[in-house]
């Protein structure tokens, strides 16, 4: 049975952070792509995805589109944490003209927040969802159709009653990843997709997703929950449609620890391999090993990113990494021997840290030796540990949290890093530290060196552009 209810998907954009090239270019969004399959599985087929980043597109033409085609029933928006007040944004524009319209706001960002905050700051959005979104918005749907329990019962829903009260309803089970459901890739922009460097070496590329959860508890992380694996053989038969209808070269896997369980990772790395793919994916210097490595360069593995974090173990151990700066010196120089191009993500500002641990960690990255790398600020996320413990002890406040990402007015978290670092002496560090690292002719003769396609030579020139741009303060940038 079909039912005549319509829905439309699209995503908050944002503006990147600083030397992060993360949606540089416009990639295939995953999450939507699920709950659209999700929805036409189950009877729905009225579902529309737009990608407002790949179509250029904002609020006006939003609008606009609905005026010249009819408003949905449903309007979905997807967000992560520094999206939400575009979101926000988007709901206030689309209930002023389209009244009858519900809005419903879900992804990485809505976890972390109290309910009452979601609610009270955006007041035009209808409905937050938390957790994973494929049976919510199957609950959701049906609730608001008439097919289906009500709204309360709608799982991981945030929701306002009678009296305009908060409410939020308790999180569903959690999704078997080998149900055979597929990201719907035919409802969106697949050429304009292009993954950002240095990445998307082997065009056409792509994202794909193997696992949901993360085993670890690192104190500045929000991923930590029973982790789900799908089954190689389900991965690789994707894959080879994937190849077959979008003659897919590329692949990048975003789990977050692809190597976490050795006997899965090897049969993965196998099949991957017999499809001829180039491949790149994340995980911790503890998971990969000499002979992994090899194993993941015959089968088509050119780059690993490893969430390094610090080389200095008392930080680790306050960020609540198992890892050691010489291990992750072990696992770059295998890396190295088997020509894997690697990337290392690393963390300023954290919790103990003095000009000394900055200065000995530019010389542990020298070391290191990585093909790249990405500093960032210890992030504030009402979602992790840190920030709770941070706020439990009087550092700032959960209000401070929700005016820093929730709205437009003065915070705390302005002025200051989540863990007490002023906040432009931790930005004037972020600055040193990656000039270091890439300001050096040596470092762009390596890179020139190693250039193995055209493609690979474009993303070259283009990171480089952003950089420098972000260096010198002409980036547009993310910033509150």
């Amino acid at each position: 049975m079909t039912h005549p209810f319509s829905t439309f998907l699209t995503m908050a954009p944002c503006r990147r952070l600083q030397f992060n090239l993360s949606d540089m270019f416009p990639v295939p969004r995953l999450g939507i792509g699920y709950l659209s399959a999700h929805l036409k599985a189950h009877g729905y087929p009225n579902v529309e995805v737009r990608d407002v980043i790949a179509e250029r597109e904002w609020i006006p033409d939003l609008v606009r589109r609905f005026e010249e085609r009819g408003a949905p029933d449903l309007l979905g928006v997807s967000v992560t944490i520094l999206s939400l007040r575009e979101a926000f944004a988007i709901a206030r524009a689309v209930k002023e003209r389209f009244p009858t319209t519900r809005v419903v706001v879900g992804g990485p960002g809505t976890n972390g927040f109290a309910a009452a905050s979601l609610l009270g700051h955006g007041a035009a959005v209808d409905f937050f969802v938390r957790g994973e979104g494929e049976a919510a918005m199957l609950g959701l749907v049906r609730a608001l159709d008439g097919t289906g329990p009500g709204i309360d019962s709608v799982p991981g829903l945030v929701w306002r009653d009678e009296r305009r009260a908060a409410r939020e309803n308790p999180r569903g089970a959690y999704r078997d990843l080998d149900d055979g459901l597929r990201v719907d890739y035919a409802a969106q922009p697949m050429s304009r997709f292009r993954l950002h460097p240095p990445m998307g070496v082997y065009p056409y590329a792509t994202m794909m997703e193997t696992t949901r959860g993360c085993s670890f508890s690192c104190e500045f992380c929000c991923l930590s929950m029973p982790v789900r694996e799908r089954s190689p053989a389900d991965v690789e038969r994707e894959l080879a449609d994937l190849k077959r209808h979008y003659d897919l070269r590329e692949v990048h896997f975003i789990d977050p620890t692809f190597t976490l369980h050795r006997s899965r990772s090897e049969e993965l790395i196998e099949r991957v391999g017999r499809l001829g793919l180039h491949w790149s994916c994340k995980t911790r210097v503890d998971k990969v090993d000499e002979a992994l490595a090899a194993r993941m360069a015959r089968a088509g593995c050119y780059l690993i990113a490893f969430g390094v974090e610090s080389g200095e173990d008392d930080i680790l151990g306050a960020l609540g990494k198992s890892a050691t700066g010489e291990r992750a010196i072990e696992t770059f120089a295998a890396c190295r021997q088997h020509r894997i191009r690697t990337t290392a993500y690393l963390l300023l500002a954290s919790p103990g840290e003095t000009e000394a641990h900055v200065e000995r960690t530019i010389r542990f990255v020298r070391r290191l030796a990585p093909d790249y790398v990405l500093y960032d600020l210890l992030q504030v996320d009402p979602a992790n540990p840190l920030t709770r413990e941070r706020i439990a002890a009087g550092a700032f406040t959960a209000d401070d949290v929700d005016r820093y990402y929730l709205t437009d007015e003065p915070s705390a978290l302005h002025a200051s890093s989540v863990a007490g670092h002023p906040m432009e002496v931790a930005r004037a560090r972020i600055k040193r530290a990656s000039g270091d690292f890439y300001v050096r002719p040596r470092y762009f003769w390596e890179r020139v060196r190693d250039l193995r396609t055209i493609q690979d030579g474009l993303n070259l020139g283009a990171g480089g552009l952003t950089f420098f741009k972000d260096l010198f303060g002409l980036g547009k940038l993310w910033d509150r």
